[in-house]
């Protein structure tokens, strides 16, 4: 294809990897993924990849990729490095990388709105002709659009509708980003014994709140409000599964005869998580009644079901008269009940702070010198002649006897592992040296290790089912509560939460634990994720989240705790887009207006307003615009992501 600006490829195997499939461009490409051989990425693991996989006839892509990595894996681990070895692992990879390769499905990166829109006018790659797929919300922020062979669209666009009421008025990026869900990477799962949707948990309370007013034009508008009624969704995208369901999947996925947590989900226009809870039990012991209505108002049966969805949970329900339209079309059209990410078995004990959790605290010489402290002594541990540590640094914790001496393993750490008495040789001194200066440069830039971890939140699921039933909501977590069972455990009473992307102080929040014996009772599948309680503005706090798989960094840390002042939440209201029939070109001007991700600007420019601020007296009409500016932030980050 002849054009003036070439359109900038960019394929899910770098250029290499397409040479070695016997791939040869018509297009310069201009830019390639970096991955090396140990880092590819499976593209056989979304829907999308397993729409084309059928519409192609191709039945065990997948059991082929992971068939020859196992071999790769193997070959590295036991072989003696010979040619003849190399030469065979050469060969294993060409294999893999045509294995992997899918002539039909390209990304393209836009340079200019121009290219864009000479690209969907259609081009060839090798005498395939494209057009226009979709964008994801990962690439279009990228000015990234995925583009499919001509040859598999109409079957494609057919699986990707669904069978949805084509004549629902929606708002056109909404709508892309739900198509867009047919490429997360996910894991296809056994499919459970029944689903159920239902409504969501909605509850009425009133808070202290700041709001950010962006409906009008010109500046954002700031009013404090201290007895503002909120509409809170407490079952914002996420679900259950009975624990027999948790059982059956941790079985298929790791072997483990025994519930887990929860997980993401994936199915046709679904985005959430589900979470193990026995609702039958509470059906038996609470509702005293197994019937529910779902989001169609059809009643139904919990005990045939083994997921329960909310409403926003499935993005288009409405698009379908009842839950057996919607499953006909999902079986018609191949769908497979899959999860894209799993709550871990267990959750880390350290992490490292970042400069947005920090920034806005006031700390005095003291306290910073405590919150630094045990960054300082882990790095002096490392640089000094404790050969443990500088061990335990280089290698990592997972350090095991099956690892201890593998190829990737450099010499260096190999001698330090035999003869401690290395770590005085200058050699060694100054590699470890070389390797810790990119952690003393974090830790200059506020990356600290403090005790805490990330962990996947959820609402109150007591509250979820009173709500599911048509019962009262009270939920068993109160105002300011969390339920988290690593740091109750602990014997923690009270934490602090983050969320990336944050920017000003409002969005930290403390929160008490609640461990009793109902609580534990109730939620005693609930290893690894945070319940969050139906009556505050936690949410809002934290930059708008939600419960589709949004995370917590959560610390005791003691200097946080001190040093954590209980502030409003910020509340955006942003201006609404109109719902129309969306067509093809409109879907496209959405994308358009969303190219190019300004959330990291937009952070940093916040980061530029404090370091201005302590130029300034509390108080003070410049320190004061510069908290108006700070607190504006979030409103134009919410913008960015929306």
């Amino acid at each position: 294809m002849k054009q003036k600006t070439p359109l900038r490829l960019i394929y899910k195997l770098h250029s290499k990897k397409l040479k070695k499939a016997g791939w040869e461009l018509d297009l310069p490409l201009e830019k390639a993924m970096n991955e090396s051989p140990e880092d590819i990425i499976s593209l056989g693991d979304s829907q999308c990849f397993r729409f084309i996989d059928s519409i192609r006839g191709i039945t065990d892509r997948t059991e082929t990729i992971n068939h020859l990595k196992r071999i790769i894996k193997s070959e590295k681990r036991t072989g003696n490095g010979s040619s003849l070895q190399r030469k065979r692992i050469k060969t294993l990879y060409e294999r893999l990388y045509k294995c992997e390769f899918v002539p039909d499905y390209v990304n393209i990166i836009m340079d200019s709105l121009q290219d864009y829109d000479r690209a969907n006018k259609g081009f060839s790659i090798n005498g395939i002709r494209y057009r226009r797929f979709l964008g994801t919300n990962g690439g279009i922020k990228n000015s990234t659009i995925t583009y499919v062979s001509e040859d598999v669209y109409p079957q494609l666009k057919e699986k990707l509708d669904n069978g949805r009421d084509l004549s629902k008025k929606l708002i056109p990026a909404k709508l892309e980003a739900y198509n867009a869900l047919i490429c997360s990477a996910s894991t296809p799962l056994p499919f459970p014994d029944g689903i159920i949707v239902v409504k969501d948990c909605i509850t009425h309370f009133k808070d202290h709140v700041i709001m950010i007013d962006d409906s009008a034009v010109g500046e954002p508008k700031i009013s404090e409000i201290y007895d503002k009624e909120i509409e809170h969704n407490a079952s914002d995208g996420y679900g259950f599964m009975l624990p027999s369901y948790s059982r059956k999947v941790n079985l298929y996925l790791n072997g483990k005869d025994e519930p887990f947590t929860g997980m993401n989900t994936r199915y046709a226009w679904n985005k959430g998580m589900v979470i193990t809870f026995d609702y039958i039990r509470f059906a038996e012991q609470v509702a005293g009644t197994y019937y529910v209505k779902d989001i169609w108002g059809d009643v139904r049966d919990i005990r045939k079901s083994e997921v329960i969805l909310t409403e926003s949970m499935l993005k288009l329900w409405d698009s379908y008269p009842s839950w057996e339209s919607y499953k006909e079309n999902c079986d018609r059209n191949g769908y497979e009940f899959a999860t894209p990410k799993v709550c871990p078995d267990r959750l880390e004990q350290t992490r490292n702070t970042n400069y947005q959790f920090l920034q806005s605290y006031k700390l005095d010489d003291e306290s910073t010198y405590n919150l630094c402290k045990p960054t300082i002594d882990e790095i002096k541990e490392v640089l000094g002649l404790d050969y443990r540590k500088s061990l335990t640094y280089l290698c990592g914790s997972s350090l095991n006897e099956n690892n201890v001496f593998s190829k990737t393993t450099e010499n260096f750490i190999k001698a330090l592992m035999i003869d401690k008495s290395m770590i005085n040789d200058p050699y060694v001194r100054r590699r470890i040296y070389g390797m810790i200066s990119k952690r003393i440069t974090m830790a200059k830039r506020g990356s600290f290790m403090i005790d805490g971890n990330f962990a996947m939140i959820v609402g109150d699921p007591y509250a979820l089912c009173q709500s599911m039933f048509g019962m009262e909501v009270t939920g068993l977590l109160k105002r300011g509560e969390i339920y988290h069972k690593y740091w109750s455990e602990k014997g923690c009473d009270e934490v602090v939460c983050f969320r990336a992307p944050m920017t000003c102080h409002n969005n930290i929040r403390k929160a008490k634990l609640n461990y009793s014996d109902e609580v534990k009772e109730w939620f005693k599948y609930i290893e690894t994720a945070i319940c969050l309680n139906s009556w505050d503005t936690m949410c809002d706090a934290m930059n708008g989240c939600d419960f589709d798989g949004d995370t917590f960094m959560v610390t005791d840390n003691e200097i946080l705790l001190q040093n954590t002042i209980p502030l409003p939440a910020i509340m955006c209201m942003q201006r609404k887009a109109d719902k129309i029939v969306p067509t093809e070109k409109s879907i496209i001007e959405a994308n358009k207006l969303a190219f190019n991700d300004d959330i990291g600007t937009i952070t940093n420019h916040v980061t530029s307003f404090f370091e201005k601020q302590a130029e300034f007296e509390p108080g003070s009409r410049e320190y004061k615009e510069l908290d108006y500016r700070i607190m504006c932030g979030q409103l134009f980050q919410q913008n960015s992501i929306d």
